[in-house]
């Protein structure tokens, strides 16, 4: 649907233009978030134990309440 629209919007002779600009933009970013994404698992293993951020916890399961006797 939106290949049509754009197709309308940008015509034919634009269109390929615009979405190889859009596939190598998608790529850098792609590149740099995985960029950073390596930069901070590199520093966080590098600290001890003791200053790495602790992982949240899980939330406790609780029982489910006994049904209450009507009287």
């Amino acid at each position: 649907m939106l290949l049509a629209i754009a197709l309308v919007v940008l015509g034919p002779e634009r269109l390929p233009d615009v979405l190889r600009t859009a596939g190598k933009v998608m790529r850098e970013l792609r590149a740099a978030s995985n960029t950073v994404m390596r930069e901070l698992t590199d520093v966080l293993e590098e600290q001890p134990p003791s200053i790495r951020p602790a992982r949240p916890a899980l939330p406790e399961t609780t029982k489910p309440s006994e049904p209450t006797a009507k009287t």
